[in-house]
């Protein structure tokens, strides 16, 4: 047994005092406290005693198998305008559907060529694959084939970048240092710069006793072309790449930069005299440059940060964390996580004392300095390998990262010695537990556990494991998928099943209701902008040529000034329609003669529109942080039909909660059923028909796909 704090200061400077906590006599065994936690998460609150962290059961999807020497994982993600990729004509063809950095594809590091000739046999071999996890979650896990280099059928698995000659670093820097080292050569690691820059892969080329590196990679998987550093290239390794030159101090205007360096050694001294097992994003340099740093840590427990232009420089010292309780142990990767908003904080994996580093960054106006240095440690915490932000940083133009954790995200850990999942805050407390239950297999055991990552929309956490899975028999290593989760439960959110939760006669029936045509008998208002959903949203996708689809918004311009005059009519801003007495019939709305300025207005394709309300609060929330660009998002906080608070999600200004609440208002005010909103207002009667006709429609709208071979 085990009682400390959960935060532990090195510098004795501020503490969280976690609660303490126990075990039933007997209890000896880490399996047995599990099982026990297990089974009081079955309990009713109430009938659990104190404090107790949630413990669920996630069922996981197998994506891929067949890969061996599997290790990390990173969602690809969007990278933003202005930035090199979509800046690239050719680059950002990497990134359309179907391609090797398409924003919704995995990449995954692995330790085989997949038939890719070595391009030095001094070297391990090593290859990051492009893996799209949506081609198997209905025609089953995706069986890799073992020899890529011809795979041009299946595009479901492409090979980014791997050890051999054309993903030489020399291919575009000859004459670098590093010239010989390819851009995946034992790799362990992804992080990937989504703000202005690329994918970042930390390797082992020589094992984890050998010199590491880090390297830079362009959407062909080559390392970096027209690098700006001439040394280094795209390929970062051991002392062969630390900075040579320090920059004065922050310059101001091109001269001030151009005359801003001097030469002399690193600025704190470190290197990669070890493999590098994890790599994460740290933001553009303090230096003002604009370029790069990453951060990478080393099988030593070393800590450095690599400047894109100026090299590498220390960050901690060796035995900052520890790869494992014995000299050869290795933990596969040692995973890293960056908070920047208010402070900036490395979250670091510790397996080797089951703990999380902490190290408090703070700069010169050169560099990165660590200010202080803290420590997570959990009872729940058991050979803790990775971390993975809850719910990655996708908006900011300079941090965008997911090894960033966006405002107030918590983080996941993944435990290698018994498989599970915690969600932790960021202070240290632990929030909720979760096994692994594998297809075939039941609940990932000991040291099967490799590597996790969030996606985009922190709905799935993908993991990599080691060994076969059954049903595959000679496939090692797998990539599965897993719903997000938190204390209040685990979200059903795996691709094979998100948003398909409606039944099917529900959905049927509203598919009857959406294409109905309403009349004043069956309860069109006397108001309406159309007799019918269909007929603004033709298809259902809205795109349409027929003008009677059209809206049309008038308006009158001053001719002096060019601004718009407001019209005092009953028909403006949007011209409606009328019914007449015969209850068949509709009447053009009659047009005011002020306006001089008619536009016709199509609303938007009703696919995907119902995973909008999937989102949880918490991700929109995140990022509603000051980016540091003088921009700051804030969450619309709306009363939903219940009478609960939650952000906002549809409507013009973000005024509607939830996906019933937007039908009900599309009812009552495009075909005029006033009663649909009356009815739905919290404490309300609700009257039958609406309501079922409401219900009815949104599960429509939740089940909608688009039609195959269809772009979105």
């Amino acid at each position: 047994m085990r009682t400390g704090s959960a935060v532990a200061p090195t510098d004795s400077v501020g503490t969280y005092q976690a609660r303490r906590w126990s075990v039933l006599t007997g209890f000896s065994s880490r399996r047995t406290i599990a099982t026990a936690a297990i089974l009081l998460s079955l309990l009713p609150t109430s009938g659990v005693a104190g404090e107790q962290t949630p413990d669920w059961r996630l069922n996981a999807r197998i994506v891929a198998v067949g890969l061996p020497d599997v290790a990390g994982v990173r969602e690809v993600g969007r990278f933003h305008v202005g930035g090199p990729i979509p800046a690239n004509p050719e680059f950002l063809m990497a990134t359309r559907e179907g391609r090797v950095l398409d924003s919704l594809r995995v990449l995954v590091a692995v330790g085989s060529n997949f038939g890719a000739p070595p391009g030095d046999q001094a070297f391990e071999v090593g290859a990051i694959l492009s893996i799209d996890p949506r081609a198997g979650k209905s025609g089953g896990a995706i069986v890799v084939p073992q020899d890529l280099t011809g795979n041009d059928e299946d595009a479901r698995v492409q090979l980014y970048t791997a050890q051999s000659e054309q993903f030489l670093n020399r291919r575009y820097n000859a004459g670098a240092r590093t010239a010989r080292l390819a851009a995946a050569s034992g790799p362990r690691y992804i992080s990937i710069n989504n703000a202005f820059g690329r994918p970042w892969i930390a390797n082992a080329p020589s094992g984890i006793n050998g010199e590491g590196s880090v390297t830079v990679v362009d959407p062909d998987g080559a390392p970096l072309a027209n690098a700006p550093s001439r040394e280094a290239g795209g390929v970062f390794a051991g002392r062969h790449t630390d900075r040579e030159q320090t920059p004065k101090a922050q310059p101001s205007g091109w001269l001030g930069k151009l005359l801003n360096y001097r030469a002399s050694g690193q600025l704190t001294s470190g290197g990669m005299q070890t493999g590098a097992l994890g790599t994460a994003f740290l933001g553009p340099s303090p230096d003002g440059s604009g370029f790069a740093v990453f951060a990478a840590v080393t099988a030593d427990g070393g800590v450095v940060q690599i400047h894109v232009q100026d090299g590498v420089d220390g960050l901690a010292g060796p035995d900052t964390v520890s790869a494992g309780r014995g000299i050869r142990d290795d933990p596969g990767v040692i995973g890293i996580a960056f908070k920047w908003n208010p402070d900036r904080v490395l979250y670091i994996a510790d397996p080797g004392r089951d703990r999380l580093v902490l190290l408090e960054l703070e700069d010169d106006r050169r560099h990165f300095t660590v200010a202080r240095t803290r420590t997570i440690s959990l009872p729940q915490f058991d050979r803790p390998v990775d971390v993975a932000t809850a719910i990655p940083e996708i908006a900011n133009p300079q941090f965008s990262s997911h090894t960033t954790l966006a405002g107030g995200s918590d983080l996941f850990v993944a435990n290698r010695g018994d498989g599970s999942l915690l969600r932790v805050s960021q202070d240290g407390r632990p929030l909720a537990r979760a096994t692994i239950e594998v297809p075939g297999l039941g609940p990932l055991g000991a040291d099967r556990l490799r590597a996790i990552a969030t996606s985009a929309d922190a709905q799935h956490i993908w993991i990599t494991i080691g060994g076969e899975v059954p049903g595959f028999p000679g496939h090692e290593g797998a990539l599965i998928e897993v719903g997000a989760f938190d204390e209040h439960g685990a979200a059903a959110a795996t691709q094979e099943t998100q948003s398909a939760a409606a039944d099917a006669n529900l959905a049927a029936r509203g598919k009857q209701v959406f294409q109905t045509d309403f009349t004043p008998q069956t309860g069109l208002g006397p108001l309406f902008n159309a007799t019918s959903c269909v007929a603004c949203h033709p298809g259902p996708g809205g795109a349409s040529i027929d003008e009677s689809h059209f809206a049309r918004r008038i308006a009158q311009m001053d001719p002096g000034s060019g601004r718009m005059v407001p019209i005092d009519h009953p028909n403006s801003p949007i011209a409606r329609r009328h019914a007449l007495r015969d209850g068949v019939a509709i009447a053009s709305a009659a047009m005011p003669s002020q306006a001089n300025v008619i536009s016709l207005r199509m609303p938007l394709a009703l696919y995907g529109i119902a995973g909008i309300d999937e989102i949880p609060d918490s991700v929109i929330e995140a990022q509603a942080v000051s980016k540091g660009d003088g921009i700051k998002g804030r969450a619309h906080h709306v009363v939903d039909a219940q009478g609960a608070s939650r952000v906002g999600r549809y409507g013009w200004k973000a005024d509607i909660a939830t996906l019933e609440d937007m039908v009900a208002n599309a009812f009552a005010n495009e075909l005029g059923v006033t009663s649909a909103t009356v009815g739905r207002v919290a404490g309300a009667q609700p009257i039958e028909d609406d309501s079922a006709q409401i219900d009815a429609v949104a599960s429509y709208l939740r089940a909608l796909r688009l039609p195959d071979g269809a772009k979105p």
